[in-house]
């Protein structure tokens, strides 16, 4: 049972740390996905824009931030240092606790009567079965990649990571980050189920030494989330 952050420290941090040339990677990345999205949804339009459009967003985010990453771990082993280690071990583990924090905060919109979350009632608006289908297989990769890389990997990498203190504060911070960003949910269990999803999505990537994993979970975290909501509409 894993029960402990790691005491080996992931090979792509045992670089010597340099504060400025990670910030500077950093904020690279933050502004890559912003100006992406950004731009897209100005050339889109409020009027034509809706959640297809807002998955290929993630996906030219995804490419910026693979790109980056290969550009900054190319002494380092490349894309490949971002896989890790551990994957089927820490799935067992960590797929149980998703299921059981999605049960959770879906009992607490249930029992305090909140619903669904307009956002929610909205996401599939407009499209044609085709594009619900498209749109659906997108979520599954294209968000957990780009996110994951964004906060995961860039943002938590701004922390030294050779201490317990160092992780945990990387850990808790772009966990907060995380969780305030998604800003298109309302309801306080909703914040609380993203928030507890984000620290463990970072605690398995300081576990593992890469965003694999973490791209795996967020992916069934979203099936989880899907099936959270037809719930929802059902009892409601």
């Amino acid at each position: 049972m894993i029960n402990a952050i790691s005491p080996g420290y992931p090979p792509i941090d045992q670089a010597r740390y340099s504060w400025w040339r990670r910030c500077l990677i950093g904020i690279t990345a933050l502004f890559l996905a912003l100006a992406i999205q950004t731009w897209i949804f100005t050339v889109v339009g409020k009027e034509e824009w809706n959640s297809l459009w807002l998955m290929l967003a993630h996906g030219a985010t995804a490419v910026a931030l693979l790109f980056l990453a290969a550009v900054q771990l190319r002494d380092s082993g490349g894309l490949r240092a971002l896989l890790g280690h551990g994957l089927g071990r820490t799935l067992k583990v960590y797929l149980p606790i998703v299921i059981v924090i999605y049960v959770v905060c879906t009992s607490l919109d249930v029992g305090l009567g909140y619903g669904r979350e307009t956002f929610m009632i909205s996401f599939l608006g407009g499209l044609s079965a085709l594009e619900k289908l498209l749109c659906l297989v997108m979520l599954l990769a294209l968000p957990p990649i780009s996110e994951e890389l964004l906060y995961r990997h860039f943002l938590m990498r701004l922390f030294p990571m050779n201490s317990r203190f160092w992780q945990w504060t990387a850990i808790l911070i772009t966990s907060t980050l995380f969780m305030l960003m998604h800003s298109q949910y309302a309801h306080w269990p909703s914040f609380a189920l993203i928030g507890s999803l984000a620290v463990l999505f970072a605690y398995a990537r300081v576990r593992t030494g890469g965003i694999l994993v973490p791209v795996l979970l967020h992916s069934f975290a979203e099936i989880c989330g899907m099936l959270s909501d037809t719930v929802l509409s059902q009892l409601v």
